[in-house]
């Protein structure tokens, strides 16, 4: 135990300082099952890791409404419970945005609606934006103490697939995943689901922190634009990257694809991205991922797997350059 502090929304402490990181030891390949256990999901925390007692969390809800609340985990608890399958994505590093992490895993989440708490504080005319504050401190790029704090535009906010998670995969959430409480936003970078929330704020403008200006900011032609909705994104399970198949043998290749508007389509590569199979994709469950698959039969030799998907938009991956960048697997294949 590093710090504790009783703060005006519960007791916290601090049980590691830092950013810190936990991902599957194989990657992807670890990827096998639709929906991922905890102890295959990453953790990703930018300032600490927190640890909250859920008899003393308090969520204080304020700003452009008529009616402020503070609310305990009894009265969330005693709010509608929903369910939803949701993809759920870290953006990657804010320092290093155009590098691909895939850290992504497929969970089910169970909470209250969003929208069902802030339509009991009677939100007024001129809100347009949500910021929710996460309860952890610390130091993250040079900026000490600052606030996490992120926003949502109202249209958003009030969408049903948006939660105050009590739960993932059935199970309490733990400190880890940012209990007792985090908000979720299905279909959107994990980012902007914050952990261990203690404040909602309605406002008329988007929050001015550096978690929402100076970092998960894309550059665009005619300015910035912010990391908000899962771009189109694959990736091969298996083969595992690296495995030695048999020559002329059919065996499939298999993974999953996910972006916030779905995937209408996933194609294949055996011979580093010169021709493109077109791969079976299943339907998508809520905001989870789809799995794809196609069978091949490949003769002896070195070979470069990719996989692409292209979303409802038409929307399609970059060959390089970007955090949905194109997934490649080497393999070899013998006699």
């Amino acid at each position: 135990m590093l710090e504790t502090k009783l703060t005006e929304s519960g007791e916290v402490t601090l049980t590691r300082e830092g950013y810190a990181l936990r991902y599957p030891s194989r990657g992807v390949a670890d990827l096998t099952s639709y929906v991922t256990d905890d102890d295959t999901l990453f953790v990703v925390t930018h300032m600490a890791l927190a640890s909250v007692r859920p008899e003393t969390w308090r969520l204080h809800i304020g700003g452009l409404v008529a009616r402020a609340r503070t609310l305990t985990l009894a009265d969330i608890l005693q709010l509608p419970q929903h369910e939803i399958v949701s993809v759920h994505e870290c953006a990657g590093s804010p320092l290093t945005p155009k590098e691909p992490k895939r850290r992504v895993g497929n969970v089910v989440w169970c909470g209250a609606r969003l929208r069902d708490v802030l339509d009991s504080c009677d939100l007024l005319p001129e809100a347009a934006f949500v910021w929710t504050q996460g309860l952890e401190w610390g130091e993250f790029a040079g900026l000490k103490d600052e606030p996490f704090v992120k926003d949502l535009p109202l249209a958003k906010a009030l969408s049903p697939e948006v939660l105050l998670a009590v739960s993932m995969n059935g199970k309490p959430l733990t400190s880890d995943r940012g209990g007792p409480v985090r908000l979720v936003v299905p279909g959107w970078y994990g980012t902007n689901s914050v952990k261990w929330v203690g404040r909602i704020s309605v406002s008329s403008t988007r929050a001015p922190g550096p978690y929402t200006t100076r970092f998960y900011n894309d550059i665009t032609a005619t300015g910035t634009k912010p990391v908000w909705e899962i771009a189109p994104e694959c990736v091969i399970v298996s083969p595992a990257a690296d495995a030695m198949m048999r020559a002329n043998h059919e065996f499939r290749i298999t993974g999953w694809a996910w972006a916030e508007a779905g995937v209408l389509r996933v194609e294949v590569s055996v011979d580093g991205g010169q021709n493109w199979l077109a791969a079976r994709v299943d339907a998508r469950e809520g905001f989870g991922w789809q799995s794809f698959s196609i069978p091949v039969s490949l003769g002896p030799g070195k070979h470069t797997l990719s996989c692409r998907c292209f979303d409802a938009n038409c929307q399609g991956q970059p060959q390089a350059h970007a955090r949905n960048a194109i997934h490649s697997i080497e393999l070899a294949t013998t006699e």
